[in-house]
């Protein structure tokens, strides 16, 4: 978090091609190679700056300017605001669009420790435009940065992720690894928001492999901390507590009390998960006098950090038959936790008053926290599901992107090429059009007449009722075209046969209208993932068949983990809180003159090897290999 302080600071590519020691210094913050964890490592800081300063040097001196934003009001907000209304009006002056872009990001942390988010927000818009304006990518960077910080945090995780991709291309070209690392474990962060705990930690993989450096140590700190984040919600509570503990000890050496103390609220937390509560309460009695004695450069999460101890200390009380004096620490965390009012967190507040309301035989009141509870959480369920959806939406739009500005780029060779072919050809091609057009203009008169009658019939005849995909005998027909055409074009072509695991269970254990619901809804999130050319039909109850074009058995295998990750992560707003499906996956590759009948039955081979397996996973058809 306190890094990012070297992100607002631009070197002037003008200067001496000798740097002065006050150049080294402003890179060294620049670049990550500095660390800030106390007021007093600020002002150390800014007092070697200002020795460093050459006399008369203008363009430093308003560097120097930018820099104290920073080091020299980190423990005086509201002088540091005032400092910088002064600073931007001269900036203005200056038409220094870059300068302007640092000192709304210096106002960015400056509002948030007085806890004033939404000004805070708005200084980091104010940033990117002047960013923009500026057109330095490292000033863009950052203000996109802190943007897709903010969505993630409320929960728009598509605009999170378009920010986070943008910045992340601009730093990989500026190189600097420790911010690139921070990108990285901001999409781990919001992945986890989502729900998508595999893809976050895959991220988390990445950063402990690429930008996990031995030295690093307040780095793999941070990486620990948001491992934990992820096994806690997957159930590992053992190993977040860990990893918990590892990063406090961590913290410890580096004598950095904000962040060891957020470690221990942290741990209050899963002390609680594992049922272990009068440690519990031990921990936050610590946790509590740490809070108010904290004196950091960033204390913008302390408020957030305060109301979830006050929140985790009542639901242990609660446990322990302390009912009374949890509804008192209850009342602590609402005051702290609106101050965000993140939704997040406000679904476990309610969550805990229900429960300690119901305890002391407050019923009433405790139903009407449940329903705040349960209205607030279906809307984030659906959010939840949307955002998904538009992130794979993003994710799949950027691909296709990439290959059509491909197929653009040849076509527009290719027309080069036989521009003076053309033009010889432009007077029969026009006799051609016109015989063209009359001919479409006659068949879509034939067609929109045909289409009229047996539209109906059509659509009964070529649809599954249910789910409104193919259904068998379409699919069918989807699978043999593709096949005849894999043989003329010699293309790859894969068949994905998926079966939902302990289908007949959820019908017998919540009835057919949830079973109804279970396919429809894997239905939506399967057809949301697949790509324009692929095919996806029912071929019988729980059994759907996808049709891959152009792609080979290892393409298939990825696409194919991808719809069984995301088929696991989907979850039922309006369903009991239990269910959870999973799918298992068979994949063969049609071979050369190999007929429909014979690739589909390796494939079902291969799902049944799935099944023998354990279910929930992706099996390959051997031939296919």
């Amino acid at each position: 978090m306190y890094k990012l302080l070297g992100m607002v600071l631009l070197i002037n590519t003008a200067l001496a091609a000798e740097p002065e020691p006050f150049d080294i210094m402003v890179h060294e913050i620049e670049s990550g190679q500095r660390y800030f964890f106390s007021i007093a490592d600020y002002k150390t800081a800014l007092l070697e700056l200002e020795a460093a300063l050459p006399p008369g040097d203008t363009e430093r001196q308003h560097m120097l300017d930018r820099l104290r934003c920073q080091l020299g009001y980190s423990a005086d907000a509201i002088a540091g605001i005032a400092y910088s209304d002064t600073k931007i009006q001269q900036a203005k002056q200056r038409n220094d669009h870059a300068a302007l872009s640092d000192y709304y990001v210096c106002r960015y942390y400056l509002y948030s420790q007085l806890g004033q988010t939404q000004l805070a927000e708005q200084q980091v818009q104010l940033s990117y435009q002047a960013a923009s304006d500026s057109e330095d990518p490292l000033s863009i960077a950052i203000s996109l940065s802190l943007l897709g910080n903010i969505a993630s945090y409320r929960g728009n995780y598509a605009d999170a992720m378009q920010h986070y991709v943008m910045a992340y291309q601009l730093q990989r070209g500026l190189g600097y690894k420790p911010y690139i690392s921070d990108l990285v474990m901001a999409i781990a962060a919001t992945y986890r928001r989502m729900g998508l705990y595999q893809d976050a930690l895959s991220y988390i993989e990445q950063a402990e492999l690429e930008f996990n450096q031995p030295d690093e140590k307040f780095r793999n700190a941070l990486i620990m901390h948001e491992k934990a984040y992820s096994y806690a919600e997957l159930g590992q509570f053992e190993q977040a507590l860990s990893l918990f503990e590892q990063a406090m000890t961590v913290y410890q050496q580096l004598d950095e009390p904000l962040w060891r103390t957020y470690s221990k609220v942290n741990m209050v937390w899963i002390y609680n998960l594992l049922q272990r509560y009068p440690e519990a309460l031990q921990l936050a009695t610590e946790a509590k006098a740490e809070l108010s004695q904290l004196n950091a450069p960033d204390l913008s999460a302390l408020a957030t950090y305060q109301g979830l101890l006050a929140l985790y200390t009542a639901e242990a009380l609660v446990a322990t038959g302390e009912a009374e004096q949890a509804l008192d620490k209850l009342a602590e965390a609402e005051q702290q936790l609106q101050i965000d009012n993140n939704p997040r967190y406000m679904l476990l507040l309610y969550n805990a008053k229900a429960t300690a309301l119901a305890e002391t035989e407050q019923y009433r009141q405790a139903y009407q926290q449940l329903r705040q509870y349960v209205g607030l959480n279906h809307q984030q369920l659906q959010l939840s599901r949307e955002q998904q959806s538009n992130v794979l939406r993003f994710q799949f739009d950027s691909v296709r992107q990439q290959e059509r500005n491909k197929q653009l780029e040849a076509e527009k060779q290719l027309a080069q090429q036989h521009v003076s072919t053309l033009q010889l050809a432009q007077r029969w091609q026009y006799a051609a059009l016109t015989l063209i057009v009359l001919l479409v203009i006659i068949l879509l008169a034939f067609a929109v007449s045909l289409k009229k009658r047996n539209r109906k019939l059509h659509r009964l005849a070529m649809t599954d009722e249910l789910t409104q995909i193919a259904n068998r005998r379409r699919i069918m027909m989807q699978a043999d075209k593709e096949r005849v055409k894999a043989i003329d074009t010699l293309e790859p072509l894969c068949f994905l046969i998926l079966d939902l695991d302990h289908f007949k269970q959820i019908n017998d254990r919540y009835g057919h209208d949830t079973g109804d619901t279970v396919l429809q809804q894997m239905c939506m999130t399967v057809a949301a993932m697949l790509r324009e050319q692929d095919h996806f039909g029912r071929t019988g109850g729980e059994e759907f068949l996808i049709v891959l074009p152009n792609t080979d058995a290892e393409q298939a295998v990825i696409i194919a983990e991808r719809l069984r990750l995301a088929i696991a992560a989907i979850r039922f707003a309006d369903g009991p809180q239990a269910l959870n499906i999973t799918c298992s996956l068979g994949v063969s590759q049609i071979l050369p003159d190999e007929a429909l009948n014979t690739s589909l039955a390796r494939a079902d081979d291969a799902l049944y090897q799935a099944k023998a397996a354990g279910r929930n996973r992706v099996v390959v058809s051997p031939e296919s290999d």
